[in-house]
């Protein structure tokens, strides 16, 4: 079959990156799908079997399994099949309700025998527009198509196999763990010095790298860690989570790309995908944004082209604090030790009210907020039904 190619003309506004082309031909894509973001992950919308629902779900280049909320089940006339089946999370294995053939309808292109997994999401935030996760979507999307996603414009396109999009960019390839998941190849700087690793292209994770527990103990990374600073971490789209410490790499390159002081989970799970050997980490979401890409699952090959957040600063949230919208406040999830927040007197369950005077409608937009920054902040504290002050000054606790 002819190669398809496909040219059109890019204003790259980074000096060390050449202009890569995307056009030369008249090739429509199949289908242009609308995404939101808040800055940590994306959501896309999406009918299932002929419902006029529109459901929200996640999108994420890390799900081999097509996840529905157990919630959705009936109203979009989906069929359980009365099985069922282990799907690995990053952190365990679980055992999830099947639904199989079942087709969906994004912007008005179908899609058909998708395989649902059905689990309970609850414990999801809510998306940007506030509505409730139903599921999470990646491989199943992707896997018979070329596909383009844009995170400057925040669309993604699907195109026939064999399309050739952004070809003078360099390519990247990638092997697919468990024939579902992209891993690349890509180069880890320690104290110790500078290692291989496969990682997981990862775009539903929402921290910037992790690492597995099987690479971590093989190279001894925990003994270089500061400190044992504990960060909870979600596995993925389902309601399992692990304990992981939080570090970072004074280097990490893939591609034709580097990036220094990248803040990295090391993972504790004994089971799952993050301690498997067939895969040494994960780069998650704050890294990916920064490119609009590429991925061809028959070619096995990716392209990455640095966008206008390529020069954003990386994810540091320095204050030790995590969050979770609630009932349309901002709740402190957790506190970490040794922390800035810790020392100022922060407590896990605290209603934040602002910071710096500024109020925030979702976790998202106040860790936004907080990210990179070395300066002293204000935060008003809801506590027992009282209001109080907390100054907190992020440093580098870890």
């Amino acid at each position: 079959m002819k190669t398809r190619i496909l040219n059109v003309a890019m204003t790259c506004c980074f000096a060390s990156f050449p202009a890569a082309s995307l056009f030369s031909g008249n090739i429509e894509p199949l289908v242009r799908i609308p995404f939101i973001t808040n800055g940590y992950q994306t959501y896309l919308e999406l009918q299932i079997n002929g419902s006029e629902e529109k459901l929200c779900f996640g999108f994420d280049t890390g799900a081999g399994s097509t996840v529905l909320d157990q919630d959705f089940v009936i109203s979009n006339n989906v069929v359980l099949s009365g099985e069922k089946e282990e799907m690995a999370t990053s952190t365990n294995v679980v055992q999830a309700d099947i639904s199989t053939n079942n087709s969906i309808c994004l912007n008005g292109f179908n899609i058909k025998g998708i395989k649902f997994y059905i689990e309970n999401l609850s414990h999801l935030n809510t998306a940007p527009d506030g509505k409730r996760v139903a599921g999470i979507i990646g491989y199943g999307l992707m896997r018979n198509y070329v596909t383009y996603i844009n995170h400057e414009e925040n669309y993604i396109e699907l195109y026939p196999k064999e399309t050739e999009l952004f070809n003078n960019a360099a390519e990247i390839p990638f092997f697919l763990y468990e024939n579902e998941l992209p891993v690349f190849y890509a180069s880890i700087k320690t104290k110790t010095g500078e290692l291989p690793a496969r990682l997981v292209f990862d775009s539903g994770a929402s921290f910037t790298s992790s690492l597995s527990s099987n690479y971590i103990s093989k190279h001894k990374l925990v003994e270089q860690l500061k400190v044992k600073v504990e960060v909870p971490v979600i596995g993925g789209a389902l309601s399992s989570s692990s304990i992981n410490y939080l570090s970072s790499l004074q280097q990490l390159s893939f591609g034709d790309f580097t990036f220094d002081h990248v803040p990295v989970n090391f993972s504790t799970s004994s089971t799952g995908s993050m301690a498997n050997d067939s895969i040494d980490g994960v780069i998650g979401f704050d890294l990916i944004k920064k490119f609009n890409v590429v991925l061809d699952y028959e070619a096995k090959k990716m392209r990455l082209i640095p966008n206008k957040q390529y020069n954003s600063v990386l994810n540091f949230n320095l204050t030790g604090l995590s969050f979770r919208t609630q009932n349309d406040k901002v709740v402190v999830a957790g506190v970490m030790d040794y922390s800035p927040a810790k020392s100022a007197g922060i407590k896990k369950g605290d209603i934040v009210i602002s910071v710096d005077n500024n109020q925030f409608k979702s976790s998202a937009e106040l860790r936004n907020y907080l990210k990179g920054s070395y300066k002293t902040m204000d935060f008003l504290i809801e506590r027992e039904g009282k209001l109080i002050d907390f100054n907190v000054k992020p440093s580098d606790f870890y």
